[in-house]
């Protein structure tokens, strides 16, 4: 694809305010002129503990939390370090807004829901391309709730997460950090930093982890290697060039024990799939899993022309490579003939061997203007262009033209002798897909946060044009798809503090996302379909009480995501046929409070509670599920983290706390049925106690944390039950 008019748009979008700022005055600083000022990258080691202060994933700079009008949870590397999370999977179940909804049986998809809406996108510095694979150099997680495309471009409407990866330091600092655990659990983390010359100018950072353990379940295990080095060069203040890269390496062979018919009534009689076979049970096996390999390479180079003005591009090349091989479609088939005290559990085999790459550049423009000492706005610009190719081979078993493997038989779940776990290799089976695909999109945005009447009255606007084109290749059938579209995206919002410590606000934005396949019209013509839209609507309080000792917010959100995917079935002279509009829609709608205390000096607690009604609207497909829950969203959810750490007296050194999370029930699935699969409502107790001390003048720390203290038994996804019991060990030196 060419690119030359991509980039004559940026610089004429860029320039003019690049020229005004080298003209532009200083002006006299605010008094919080530290935190205002434009800036790409966040200081972690300014904040401790559990609470933020400040995001960079609402706006791409730097910004307090307390003076933007969005909902923003701040998940901080001291509490999922403290509680021995390692996968962004696990960590995003810190915030009471986002369910870990689902995960494939062999761990090659993921997917969580926010505000009652279910998304495989995430982000990894402000990037929904790439994706991070290891807490090792991860320094945060930020939930951008809500509609969210005018920095993201497609999205779905719930919102996104966001991580951010761990930056380069002049001062030299090294951690070494060993876990052991249940189930044989071994983990490695190493991470150093420090200036590469006498003057500080270059410095660099590597992190890495080695992690190899089983599950509680029957060939459950993983093994991964994780690094990621970086380089950074200042020749003077302002200016830098900084290149990274990140590999990943993982096997694993995941799980699948799903087949229950809990909750529902199925003839001949209710099946109770827990009490049936033991809870370690796993529906896969030797010759199953997936194997990922990640990379990626990328240059940022950031320069101020002043120090009210900073420029940044960041180019990065990624790469992904992923075998996937699973036991899938299992499902309990019990019909009026089965024997009593049978349980007939179908399996097939399926897997695929794709490949990926992207290339990804985005160049922003950060500026603060001064109109007087008591008003300012800050401006920020950018360009977006990303290029993606991919691969792909599916095969599944089952015989079709002669080709192929048999099925597997089934299985007598209350007999094991049946429980046959032998497989072919995947190259046996027959192919069921052999496709390609091109993506590309251009995206403009520019987003201003106008701060009046020293900040007691700010607003936060922003505008997002995208071009999306995409191209898929059918090798099976000889066949090419294009598509082309584009889409103009608002946001608008408002923060008014009443007094110092509360500010009002409200927010509108939105999201769409681009279906890449054909629509088939009543006529029986092909057109592409339309972006599926969602408009978002946020108002609440926030506050920071007591010199920001009690800090958070209060919510309440309503989400339309229209443009639904409907199929309708009809006849004419050539025969029957399926025809698709585009009319359904999905609401959402709720209340969202988060509370960050500092109580004491020595006692913290953060949490958070969440209440979703999230159901669909419209669905002239089929009336008769209108009013129904979504899928994978429960009601109420709730979390709450607490730590204590004695400071003084013959405990001095030791620290205790708790995770206590709520998730209510949720309906794993849609069915055509009124007795829906349901995943239990649960409450989950996590405990840990720590030691930090010194020896030899250098700091080392203990960390004790027991998972699911209860032994708590539910399902939180479609795919197994939730981990019992569970003990993991950690120390960590500092050098």
């Amino acid at each position: 694809m060419k690119t030359p008019l991509p980039l004559r748009l940026a610089a004429a979008f860029l320039t003019p305010l690049a020229l005004a700022a080298q003209s532009a005055p200083a002006g006299k600083p605010a008094a919080e002129e530290t935190v205002l000022l434009p800036a790409f990258t966040i200081h972690s080691e300014t904040e401790s503990g559990y609470a933020a202060t400040n995001s960079i994933s609402a706006t791409k700079v730097a910004t307090e939390l307390k003076k933007m009008p969005l909902s923003i949870d701040v998940i901080t590397e001291q509490l999922f370090k403290d509680y021995g999370l390692t996968e962004v999977y696990d960590i995003l179940a810190l915030s009471s807004g986002v369910q870990s909804s689902q995960r494939a049986a062999t761990g090659n998809l993921e997917s969580y829901t926010i505000r009652g809406f279910t998304t495989f996108f995430s982000a990894r510095n402000g990037n929904t391309n790439l994706r991070s694979y290891d807490s090792a150099n991860v320094a945060r997680v930020e939930v951008v709730n809500g509609p969210a495309s005018v920095l993201y471009g497609q999205l779905d409407p719930g919102g996104v997460a966001n991580t951010v990866t761990k930056q380069p330091s002049v001062k030299r600092a090294s951690h070494l950090r060993l876990e052991v655990g249940s189930w044989s659990y071994y983990r490695a983390e190493l991470g150093t930093t420090g200036p590469l010359n006498p003057s500080g100018t270059l410095t660099y950072r590597v992190d890495g982890s080695w992690t190899d353990r089983d599950g509680y379940r029957d060939y459950d295990e993983m093994k991964k290697t994780f690094i990621a080095p970086v380089i950074r060069w200042a020749p003077r203040k302002g200016t830098s060039l900084t290149l990274d890269a990140e590999w990943a390496d993982m096997d694993l062979t995941g799980t699948a024990n799903w087949p229950r018919f809990n909750n529902r009534l199925v003839a001949p009689f209710v099946v109770k799939f827990a009490d049936m076979i033991p809870r370690t049970w796993n529906g896969q096996g030797p010759g199953l899993g997936t194997h990922t390999g990640n990379r990626i390479y990328a240059a940022t180079l950031e320069h101020a022309f002043t120090d009210r003005i900073v420029l940044r591009n960041v180019a990065g090349v990624s790469s992904v490579r992923r075998n996937a091989y699973e036991a899938g479609a299992t499902a309990i088939n019990i019909t009026a003939t089965t024997p009593a005290g049978q349980l007939p559990y179908s399996r097939s085999l399926s897997g695929s061997y794709s490949n990926g790459q992207t290339f990804a550049n985005t160049l922003n423009l950060a500026a603060r203007f001064d109109f007087s000492r008591r008003h300012y706005t800050r401006l920020v610009a950018g360009w977006e262009y990303v290029s993606a190719r991919s691969y792909s081979e599916s095969r599944a078993s089952g015989i079709a033209g002669g080709l192929g493997v048999a099925t597997p038989p089934n299985w007598d779940l209350a007999n094991p002798a049946t429980w046959d776990r032998t497989v072919p290799p995947l190259s046996a089976n027959r192919i069921t897909g052999y496709s390609g695909a091109r993506f590309w999109d251009d995206k403009f945005y520019l987003v201003d946060a106008l701060a009046l009447f020293d900040e007691r009255l700010m607003f936060l606007g922003g505008l997002n044009y995208s071009k999306i084109q995409s191209l898929t290749l059918n090798y099976a059938a000889n066949t090419r798809l294009r598509i082309e579209r584009d889409r103009t995206t608002p946001q608008a919002g408002a923060v008014f503090r009443v007094t110092k410590a509360l500010g009002l606000y409200a927010n509108f934005s939105e999201s769409f996302r681009q279906i890449t396949s054909l629509r088939t019209n009543a006529d029986r013509s092909q057109t592409p379909f339309d972006p599926l839209i969602a408009k978002g609507y946020d108002y609440g309080f926030k506050f920071d009480f007591a010199d920001g000792r009690y800090s958070g917010q209060a919510t309440v959100f309503k989400t339309i995501n229209i443009n639904g995917r409907q199929s309708f079935s009809a006849t004419d002279a050539i025969g029957a046929y399926t025809y698709e509009t585009q009319v359904g829609e999905n609401r959402a709608k709720g209340f969202e409070f988060r509370l960050s205390a500092n109580v004491t000096k020595d006692f913290q607690l953060v949490g958070g509670y969440t209440q979703t009604h999230s159901f669909v609207s419209k669905n002239p497909a089929n009336p008769a599920i209108v009013g129904r829950a979504q899928i994978r969203s429960p009601t109420h959810a709730w979390t709450v983290t607490t730590s204590y750490r004695f400071s003084e007296g013959w405990l001095k050194g030791v620290s205790t706390g708790a995770n206590i999370s709520y998730r209510g029930q949720a309906k794993a699935f849609e069915t055509n049925d009124i007795y829906p699969f349901l995943l239990d409502p649960r409450v989950v107790v996590n405990a840990r106690a720590g030691y930090s001390a010194k020896i030899f003048g250098r700091p080392v720390s203990y960390n004790l944390t027991v998972s699911n203290l209860l032994s708590e038994k539910y399902y939180p996804s479609s795919i197994s039950m939730g981990d019992p019991i569970s003990y993991r060990l950690s120390a960590e030196h500092r050098f």
